[in-house]
């Protein structure tokens, strides 16, 4: 049985769909698959009693067709500062067998084609996550009405466990391992805090 945890951070993500991304509404991508980075950095985190602050997580996924319709390709990526309690904890919860949202994403993958511990680098601030010869992104904010702050997308499916999204483009946005390998640079992104929490 998976101990009690949660998890408050923020999440910067990357895909191949047009600014705008349809997936976000329930409709199908741009192109007609997905292609996506998923960034997490955990500002504060407990799994049972194993802290889990300042830890890194990012996802790879390939959807072939609508993105909640599932059968995803994906790869995983853990910090490899975590000792063994903690890399315990990070499997369990992103591996999705501690319920919460990221057992809903870890049940639209069909194939998990590998995990990695490795170093992970994110800045909330730049709006940028790496993995060394791996993966880099890094988003702009894309501007709303007001001129001052991005356009966001509230109550989307993902809600209330990730926040508002914040819209963002591409300035970069490269992944190859596995077999995989895309480009996102131009295309749709978006950033947001997440609160996740199970079982």
């Amino acid at each position: 049985m998976p101990e009690k945890w949660a998890l408050d951070g923020d999440w910067i993500n990357s895909c191949s769909c047009d600014s705008g991304c349809p997936c976000l509404f329930y409709s199908d991508p741009t192109k007609g698959h997905c292609d996506a980075l998923d960034g997490f950095h955990i500002n504060k985190g407990k799994y049972g009693k194993v802290k889990l602050d300042g830890l890194n997580v990012v996802m790879a996924s390939h959807a072939p067709g609508n993105f909640w319709k599932g059968n995803w390709s994906a790869a995983l990526y853990l910090d490899n500062r975590a000792n063994k309690d903690q890399q315990m904890a990070l499997e369990t919860i992103f591996g999705g067998k501690a319920g919460g949202a990221p057992a809903l994403l870890a049940g639209l993958i069909k194939e998990l084609k590998g995990l990695k511990w490795t170093p992970i680098e994110f800045d909330a601030k730049k709006i940028w996550v790496k993995v060394p010869g791996v993966l880099e992104y890094q988003l702009k904010p894309t501007e709303g009405g007001d001129k001052k702050k991005p356009i966001q997308v509230s109550n989307h499916p993902l809600s209330p466990a990730v926040d508002s999204m914040s819209m963002g483009t591409g300035v970069m946005s490269h992944f190859k391992d596995y077999g995989m390998e895309w480009d996102n640079t131009g295309k749709d992104g978006n950033y947001s805090g997440f609160h996740f929490k199970g079982p």
